[in-house]
């Protein structure tokens, strides 16, 4: 889905560009070519996407903890994320948003670009800031760990409180986040990006707060164990995905039309239809975001060979998709094709030609173990 949703960013109806200042536009590569449906499904994927891989990444956390000791988790952390961010955004970035550069029709070296993106371009790091902010947040909870050991050692009474009622859980995520997320978004507004302390530690600014939830609302359920909690194969998330996958897409296409309608908010104020769009937001990622934890955990149950390789090479994936992407959709500039095999274009090769060199990374010894 991450591969999917930066593939369609060069291809939606509101994609622009500036030659002028290209990290201004909307993203790297802007195609001639648009498709309205991918209006529609990356607006989907971004409502809810990052929450949810948060989610997954504080799953993990305090079971982590309890079996190797704060110090150990910390050290492993910094080799898994910090390094691999470290040369990302020194080496990966830069020679993805080098296409972006000549797209905008500049034709200034590799080497002279690398300098000015890392000096005077503010160092951007493109899909690479979710990296940093999950070492952060992974740090934060270490340092908890640290200072209340007694606390954070035993099991969490989730288990017990949310395998038969995971509407409660919902419910409780949907307050939490609106408070989270509500209050920024008034404040720095949607699209607000800056470094934090220092380049380049860039983030989204109205989302930090929205993503710390998530992350502990994982690092929570992921206390106990995960077949004895919400997530349990035989709990009530999973045995009734069908009705949560329902209700993720209901709540989105409210969020897509309810805002838009004449009849229904046409005697809002401006400031009145933004808060019900806002909320309708934040109810459409608890949605989408428990949605699709119900879908797998209720559907996916037999392992596949493809899906253990695609699990294994996910991170390197993730790492890497991005100068696949961009480079791709910078060769497709210009050809008369419409944009929806632009996109599956994209999409295909990218993935393919990430998930080939995630292979290859994962044979090379001190490497696989950062990965």
């Amino acid at each position: 889905m991450v591969v999917a949703h930066h593939s369609s960013l060069a291809y939606t109806t509101f994609a622009r560009a500036d030659p002028a200042h290209y990290l201004a536009s909307t993203a790297p590569i802007v195609d001639q070519g648009r498709w309205l449906f991918l209006d529609y499904a990356e607006n989907f994927n971004d409502v809810f996407f990052m929450s949810l891989m948060f989610f997954i990444s504080g799953l993990f956390v305090l079971p982590s903890l309890r079996h190797s000791g704060w110090p150990v988790f910390v050290r492993h952390r910094v080799i898994r994320l910090g390094l691999p961010f470290a040369v990302g955004v020194t080496t990966l970035m830069p020679l993805a948003y080098y296409a972006s550069w000549r797209a905008a029709g500049h034709q200034t070296g590799l080497v002279d670009f690398w300098r000015q993106n890392i000096t005077s371009d503010g160092w951007p790091p493109g899909p690479l800031w979710f990296v940093w902010m999950l070492l952060l947040f992974d740090i934060v909870v270490a340092a908890l760990f640290a200072a209340l050991p007694r606390r954070l050692s035993g099991k969490s009474p989730e288990g017990s409180l949310f395998r038969k009622r995971p509407l409660l859980f919902a419910g409780v995520l949907v307050l939490v986040c609106a408070v989270a997320y509500l209050p920024m978004l008034a404040r720095f507004g949607f699209g607000a990006w800056a470094p934090l302390l220092t380049k380049p530690f860039h983030f989204q600014v109205s989302r930090i707060f929205l993503y710390l939830v998530w992350f502990l609302a994982g690092t929570w359920v992921g206390a106990s164990d995960l077949e004895r909690g919400l997530l349990a194969r035989g709990g009530s998330l999973a045995r009734h995905w069908r009705w949560w996958v329902a209700g993720c897409f209901v709540a989105y296409n409210l969020l897509v039309f309810v805002p838009r309608s004449q009849s229904l908010v046409g005697g809002l104020s401006a400031f009145d239809r933004g808060a019900v769009e806002a909320v309708l937001w934040v109810v459409s990622c608890v949605a989408s975001c428990l949605g699709f934890l119900a879908l797998f955990r209720g559907v996916v149950r037999s392992r596949r060979r493809w899906m253990d390789s695609l699990s294994r090479s996910a991170y390197a994936i993730y790492l890497v998709h991005y100068v696949f992407v961009v480079w791709i959709q910078f060769v497709l500039l210009g050809l008369p094709i419409h944009a929806s095999l632009k996109f599956v274009a994209t999409f295909v090769l990218a993935v393919l030609l990430s998930w080939a060199t995630a292979q290859g990374l994962l044979r090379i010894p001190g490497v696989r173990y950062a990965l």
